[in-house]
C-alpha cells in the first residue's frame, strides 16, 4: 500500500518545486527547482507503477489520490496502455538540464531521463521494442556510455553499462542489413566487458545469454 503520509509529502514538495522555480532569480536556481520537480515526479511516477504492478493493473484508494492531486497541477504521469506502466514527465529534467547544463545535478538528471526512454521502451522482453527507432537508440546508446563512464556511483554505473549493451543489441535487430553485423559486434564486446566489469551482477548472466543470441543470429 502507498504510504498517504509519503505521497502527502511529494505534492507538497511538488507545489514548492514549482513556486521556486518561477520565482528563481536567474537559470541556476531555476534549473535547480526543476531538477527537484523532476525528482520528484521520478518517485511518484514509480509509486504509482508499483501500485499498479502490485494489484493487477488497478490502482489502490491512495494512489488514485495521489494520481488526481498530480493531474490537479498538470504533473501527471501518462497511463501508456501499450506497455501497461505510467510515462515519466520528462520536462522538469530536460528543462533542468537546458538551464545549466554543467550543473552538479545533470548527471543524475540524465540518467533518469536515460532509465526513462529505456525502461518504456518495453513491456517484458527489451527485444520486443515499443514507440523505438533506431535514431533513438543510437541516442540512447550514446548517452549511455557517456553516464557509464562519468557516474561515480557504482550501481547507476552498472545500470548505464547494461543499458548501453542491451540498446546495441536491439539497434542489430533494427539496424538495416548491411549494418546489423556492426552492431551485433559492438553488443558483444560491449557485453563482454560488462561480464567482466560486474562478474557478480545478476545482470551478468543475462549479458552471457544475449551474447549467444547474437552470435546465433550471426
Amino acid at each position: 500500500m502507498i504510504d498517504i503520509e509519503r505521497a502527502n509529502g511529494l505534492v507538497s514538495a511538488a507545489d514548492e518545486e514549482v513556486v521556486l522555480a518561477k520565482t528563481a532569480a536567474g537559470p541556476g536556481p531555476e534549473g535547480m527547482a526543476r531538477f527537484a520537480l523532476g525528482m520528484v515526479l521520478v518517485e511518484a511516477t514509480n509509486i504509482l507503477n508499483r501500485d499498479l504492478a502490485a494489484h493487477s493493473g488497478r490502482l489502490t484508494v491512495n494512489a488514485e489520490l495521489l494520481l488526481k492531486a498530480l493531474v490537479q497541477r498538470e504533473l501527471t504521469p501518462r497511463l501508456d496502455d501499450t506497455i501497461g506502466r505510467y510515462r515519466l514527465p520528462r520536462t522538469p529534467l530536460e528543462e533542468a538540464i537546458r538551464l545549466s547544463p554543467e550543473a552538479p545535478y545533470s548527471l543524475r538528471a540524465r540518467f533518469e531521463l536515460l532509465k526513462a526512454g529505456f525502461y518504456e521502451s518495453f513491456v517484458l522482453d527489451p527485444f520486443q521494442l515499443v514507440g523505438i527507432g533506431l535514431d533513438d537508440l543510437d541516442h540512447q546508446i550514446a548517452e549511455a556510455k557517456a553516464l557509464a563512464l562519468a557516474i561515480a556511483s557504482g550501481d547507476d554505473a552498472e545500470e548505464a553499462a547494461f543499458i548501453h549493451a542491451i540498446d546495441l543489441a536491439r539497434a542489430s535487430q533494427l539496424a538495416p542489413p548491411k549494418e546489423r553485423r556492426a552492431y551485433a559486434g559492438r553488443a558483444r564486446t560491449a557485453l563482454g566487458a560488462f561480464s567482466e566489469a560486474y562478474p557478480q551482477s545478476i545482470r551478468a548472466a543475462t549479458a552471457g545469454v544475449i551474447i549467444k543470441r547474437l552470435g546465433g543470429a550471426e
